[in-house]
């Protein structure tokens, strides 16, 4: 008997009882939850079909290789709908997922910002982009920094800025395009727009310091859509070295602006300038890790995004002829308009910005092909149903670009049709810039640039692909595996 209860004793010593205790208690709040949630599911709507897949990975490397192609997002997209419908879950990254349908899920995402759900981004981009950059913030945080950003493109700035946009484009057309037989059109539109940026926001000429900086963001932007691996040879850590170079170079610019004000020398008109003397409602100055993450941003969205467009639309242009004659009608006309009142420079005016809108066509129909962002995410913060589906807390609402392949929205969706766009489309199945209070601050500025650019293109080049059949990727941004390798001929201006 002793012996059995020495055993017992063993048995249930201080250690032994404090993890039995534990056990019991997970055991408890384990039945507690499943009790609950039979209840709760018998009084919800059911969750979206899908498939979460394994925690954590879930469709996570799929997900990634369909953004790693042109049509691979839309197809990944499609078999989904074959299999579940509209509206989907899955996971990445850890992260539960819901797929909105469309246009539908546009409209409810945009039309209940800062209600049922706020701006989420994956960790990759949030990280790479910095925690103060506008592209994170939400709520009145939002509202607040959106207001003063809103200043540098509304359209008095854009009045502003087009003869520094228009000289930056005649400049480069004559340094990099004359002469030449042969030019890879997205390394000259990378030029162009990265120039043309620079200039506006740190008034920041070509030259090896332009060409480290370039070199580091192009390294950046292929992290976005990396995984989240913070090991060497891992993109996402290549990405992470690229912004500490970045910040290091924007410190640089940051304090040598600083002692051309304290010396009274405050004769460049920027973005860099007001972002050093702006102050908040308390009449504080911005934190230096605020200037640089927000510089970053509108580095990346002044040049990377509008120079992917516009080598695309190089492509399209290229491929049908028909839209190239289109086009330089166009500004044949605009340019006779000009001579007729007596201005026979190459200046622009906003008036004349507004007359191509063909050429707007165009580029709005090279967009609906091969959008530049083809998705985006924002957080529940509530409970919701939509259609008929229960959508927990803490999962992400994504919508998307597919609309733009629907034959229901548009006709013949696969076809590069410019003419489609005489006539408005359908709400929220064309959202290229997103859309309700995170809709893309720069749209217009982005407009004006490319629209200036092909002006001065098709007054003095014609040019045709020299690999038309090759494919499209994506690396973020879409583009032709050649980079749209063209063959180049100099025509007299019309």
């Amino acid at each position: 008997m002793a012996t059995v209860w020495n055993g017992l004793s063993f048995m249930f010593s201080e250690d032994s009882y404090m993890t039995l205790m534990i056990i019991l208690a997970i055991t408890v709040l384990w039945l507690f939850w499943s009790v609950s949630s039979y209840f709760r599911d018998r009084n919800q709507p059911p969750l979206p079909p899908g498939n979460l897949g394994f925690p954590f990975i879930g469709q996570t490397l799929e997900y990634l290789s369909a953004l790693s192609t042109a049509d691979g997002l839309q197809e990944w997209i499609q078999k989904k709908n074959d299999r579940y419908g509209p509206i989907f879950k899955w996971r990445f990254m850890g992260l539960p997922m819901v797929m909105m349908d469309q246009p539908e899920g546009n409209k409810y995402i945009y039309q209940n910002e800062g209600t049922s759900h706020h701006i989420f981004w994956p960790f990759t981009i949030s990280t790479l982009f910095g925690p103060e950059s506008l592209l994170a913030q939400s709520g009145d945080q939002h509202k607040l920094a959106r207001r003063y950003f809103n200043k540098f493109f509304d359209h008095t700035a854009m009045s502003r800025y087009l003869p520094a946009v228009n000289r930056n484009a005649i400049r480069h057309f004559t340094k990099y395009w004359q002469g030449k037989d042969e030019l890879v059109a997205l390394d000259m539109t990378n030029l162009y727009t990265f120039s043309t940026i620079c200039k506006l926001v740190l008034t920041l000429e070509e030259g090896p310091q332009m060409d480290k900086l370039l070199f580091q963001l192009d390294m950046w932007a292929k992290g976005l859509t990396s995984l989240p691996i913070n090991l060497p040879g891992f993109q996402y850590c290549k990405a992470l070295k690229a912004r500490k170079l970045i910040w290091e170079m924007l410190d640089e610019l940051l304090e040598q602006r600083r002692r051309e004000l304290a010396e009274d020398h405050g004769s460049k008109i920027d973005i860099l300038n007001n972002l050093l003397t702006v102050t908040d409602e308390q009449g504080n100055l911005l934190q230096d890790s605020c200037i640089k993450d927000n510089l970053l941003l509108l580095l990346v969205a002044g040049f990377d995004t509008s120079s992917s467009v516009l080598a695309m639309a190089i492509y399209y242009i290229a491929k049908h002829p028909h839209v190239y004659e289109g086009i330089v009608q166009e500004h044949k006309m605009i340019l006779d308009k000009k001579c007729a009142r007596g201005r026979d420079d190459e200046s622009l005016t906003m008036d004349d910005v507004s007359a191509m809108k063909y050429t707007w066509r165009v580029i709005k129909e090279t967009l609906r092909l091969q959008p530049v962002t083809v998705a985006g995410y924002r957080k529940t913060v509530t409970n919701l149903e939509y259609k008929g589906y229960y959508i927990p807390k803490d999962w992400l609402l994504v919508w998307n670009q597919f609309a733009n392949y629907n034959p229901e929205h548009f006709e013949d969706p696969l076809k590069f049709d410019p003419s489609r766009w005489e006539k408005p489309p359908a709400l929220y199945t064309y959202v290229p810039f997103g859309g309700g209070s995170h809709m893309c601050l720069g749209y217009e500025f982005a407009k004006m640039e490319m629209l200036v650019f092909i002006h001065h293109l098709v007054q003095h080049y014609s040019w045709s692909l020299l690999d038309p059949n090759g494919p499209i990727i994506r690396d973020p941004f879409p583009r032709a595996f050649d980079k749209t390798l063209i063959s180049v001929k100099e025509i007299r201006s019309f």
